[in-house]
Order: structure tokens, then sequence, then C-alpha cells
């Protein structure tokens, strides 16, 4: 451990710029909504993305292993270079890498969004996405991506989020940039967002930093 340097509570290590704003605001402005107390972070975004998120993520976090009390690594299934197992199951497996590799067990968890971070932004209503974007079309957005293949009725979110994002921002001439993460990560409903990913992200913090 370095002399003179306080332990900080989480290292967060993710895919790109848009999932580090997310995260961000997340931990600085929604620990209410998450449940957790107050603590020190800093998140890093990974020179290699998702795959560098997979497969070289201990070359990040070993040099920081005693300025941390804990990891998390977030990255997207889609891009991660893997498709021959679920991501539960790779999320176990990288955690035993690092659990038998000398890290107190249960310090580092991965949290594998499927298919992709956007898959969270649907947990904020259309009405939060309309408005962000300045939707002007007389069909509001959910119906939007219905009529164009996006979104099957009766379902909460695209199956391609990503793709749909996408569409939706090109159609509003708008860029995928990382003020909109930062906005829906402010407004999204945490309660109402039931992804896998999400649920363990939420969870995973809860047990690391109860509010008492």
């Amino acid at each position: 451990m370095m002399l003179n340097r306080e332990v900080r509570d989480l290292l967060v290590l993710v895919a790109d710029s848009q999932m580090k704003r997310t995260v961000e605001t997340l931990l600085g402005n929604r620990r209410p909504a998450l449940g957790i107390r107050e603590i020190t972070f800093e998140v890093q975004s990974h020179p290699h993305q998702d795959s560098g998120c997979r497969t070289a993520s201990e070359g990040i976090l070993r040099p920081l292993r005693d300025e941390y009390q804990y990891a998390l690594v977030m990255f997207d299934y889609d891009g991660c270079g893997v498709s021959q197992i679920t991501a539960p199951d790779l999320e176990r497996n990288l955690e035993q890498f690092y659990e038998t590799n000398g890290w107190t067990p249960g310090s580092v968890v991965f949290v594998v969004i499927e298919p992709e971070l956007e898959a969270w932004m649907f947990g904020a209503s259309f009405q939060q996405l309309q408005q962000f974007v300045g939707w002007s079309h007389t069909q509001n957005i959910r119906e939007w991506l219905i009529r164009n293949g996006y979104l099957s009725v009766g379902n909460h979110k695209p199956d391609d989020p990503k793709s749909a994002i996408e569409a939706i921002l090109d159609l509003q001439r708008e860029p995928r940039s990382r003020r909109l993460y930062e906005y829906l990560a402010r407004t999204v409903s945490l309660a109402r967002c039931q992804d896998r990913a999400f649920q363990k992200f939420r969870t995973t913090l809860q047990r690391w930093f109860p509010t008492q």
C-alpha cells in the first residue's frame, strides 16, 4: 500500500466514454435511488473497450489494488468477443479468475450488460427520451419504434436497443453524445429498471456500501 494515501471505496472500469458518464452520474447523483451511502470512487474507461475489459482488466486493476477497497468491471456482451457462454457465466468465470489469483473473494465484481448499455436507457420513460431529443413527429417514439420494427408490441424495450437509439438520434440529427447518457442516468426510474445486469450492479453496490 502506498504511504499517506487514503484507500478509496470503489474503482469502476468500463468499456467506453458513454458508460463512464453513465456510471459517474449514477454514483454521483443517484445514490439515494441506488440505496447506497456516499462513497469515494473513480471511473476509468479501458482503451480496448469491451474486449479489453474482458481480457485485460487485471493490467489496470492490479497496480491500483491497494488504493481501492472494491473494483467493479462493466462492459457490453455485444462486442466483448465471446458468444459461446452466457453473460452470467462469463461474469462468474472472470470473478473466479480474480479469486484464484490472490484477490479477496467478492472484492472484484463483473457486470456484463446484455446486449449493451443502451438497454438501461429504456428504463426511462419514452417521454423522457422524446424530451431530450426534441421529438417533433406526429407519432410518439414508442409508436415510431414499433412501426419501424425496433420494438415489438407489448415489449418495454427493443431487442436491439443500441440500433433503436441510433435510429432515433439519426432521425433527429442528434449526435450520440455522452450528454444523452448523463441525462438518462439522471432521469431514469431505477425502481422500474429490471434489467438483470443493472440489478446486479445495484445489489452489489448495496452489499458493499449499505446506507447503515
